[in-house]
């Protein structure tokens, strides 16, 4: 069977929305978070899967278990600096699909009082999908712009070791009936793809990475004890550079006095700072049918703008539910049952 990422799924599990999330909050419970947290980051972690981002959605809870971060204290999340149109948000080194939603929040917050916000967010980790905040931000009629810099997993053009994260970029608007977003990463693939993979023991078609050697591979086991290429070479690899560098003013290098660390940034305004934000939709929905309107190349149905397959899987998948790999369910389960 296959998903929307392409990865065929020889023995699948189907879970209901309902059943996903009660699954992935009883694994992390038995992690430690509190029930508020488990149910924040499950409620992230189950839309990803709704969305067709199944390596983002509950698997990622295994990466979440072995992550060093979750066996030190942990503070509640707050803000450390603060104006009427900014603030840098402490995470408490809790998950980042906590810290990093509370950041959006106070985004919303702030732009709605001042019809823009800077908002940084540090000491966190793992925070998921930027779609997942910028959905948020965009159905609260703001646009928004978010980077997020991490370390160790994606090799610089010329090197031979990982150093940079995997610096995903996101740009939301509002639109009806869902906004437009896009949402990339800048390395030839997901570290959480790659985390999936070598748990499964899978290889990619081509080698995005290199392994520990420094030698190009396609190899996910090897691949997580190397890195991964940046996208495009050294386009993605710039691109990459520079949101690492946008990591800084959200405070990345606070935790651990690293530059190569996790850095979360919220830039988010309102239409109406330029022009009356139904004039922008008008615009946006004219710009929408004129591009799905041209001519289409030989054996393609249909032109889509960015989100919108997103926003269908997630209708299709509310009603036949989401594919779990049996080997990814069974250490869940266990993980909740113990």
């Amino acid at each position: 069977m296959k998903n929307t990422s392409d990865r065929v799924i020889t023995d699948p599990v189907r879970l209901s929305a309902d059943e996903a999330r009660d699954l992935g909050r009883r694994a992390l419970r038995s992690l430690g978070l509190a029930e508020e947290h488990a149910q924040t980051v499950v409620a992230h972690l189950v839309d990803a899967m709704l969305c067709g981002y199944p390596f983002a959605g509950l698997p990622r809870i295994l990466a979440i278990a072995d992550t060093p971060e979750l066996q030190d204290p942990r503070t509640p999340v707050s803000i450390s600096f603060e104006t009427p149109v900014s603030a840098v948000v402490d995470g408490g080194n809790n998950p980042g699909y906590v810290a990093v939603h509370r950041g959006a929040q106070i985004a919303i917050e702030k732009a709605r009082a001042s019809g823009v916000a800077i908002v940084g967010v540090n000491n966190t980790w793992h925070s998921g999908r930027n779609a997942y905040y910028l959905e948020k931000i965009a159905r609260a009629g703001f646009i928004g712009i978010h980077v997020a810099s991490g370390g160790g997993m994606v090799v610089p053009s010329g090197a031979t070791r990982p150093a940079l994260g995997t610096n995903p970029l996101a740009i939301a608007v509002p639109s009806d009936p869902h906004p437009i977003i896009f949402d990339m990463g800048t390395g030839a693939t997901m570290w959480g793809e790659v985390v999936l993979k070598a748990f499964l023991g899978e290889d990619f078609a081509e080698d995005v990475g290199l392994d520990a050697m420094g030698r190009p591979t396609r190899s996910a086991v090897e691949i997580s004890k190397g890195g991964v290429l940046p996208f495009g070479g050294h386009k993605g690899y710039g691109l990459s550079f520079m949101i690492q560098a946008l990591g800084l003013l959200a405070g990345s290098k606070r935790r651990h006095g690293e530059v190569f660390d996790f850095g979360y940034l919220f830039v988010v305004f309102s239409p109406d700072l330029l022009m009356p934000a139904g004039q922008f939709k008008q615009q946006l929905a004219e710009l929408v049918t004129k591009i799905k309107a041209m001519q289409r190349q030989p054996g393609v149905d249909e032109i889509r703008i960015p989100s919108e397959r997103s926003f269908r899987e997630r209708e299709l998948r509310t009603v036949e539910g989401v594919l779990l790999e049996r080997r990814v369910y069974a250490a869940l389960l266990a993980m909740g049952s113990a």
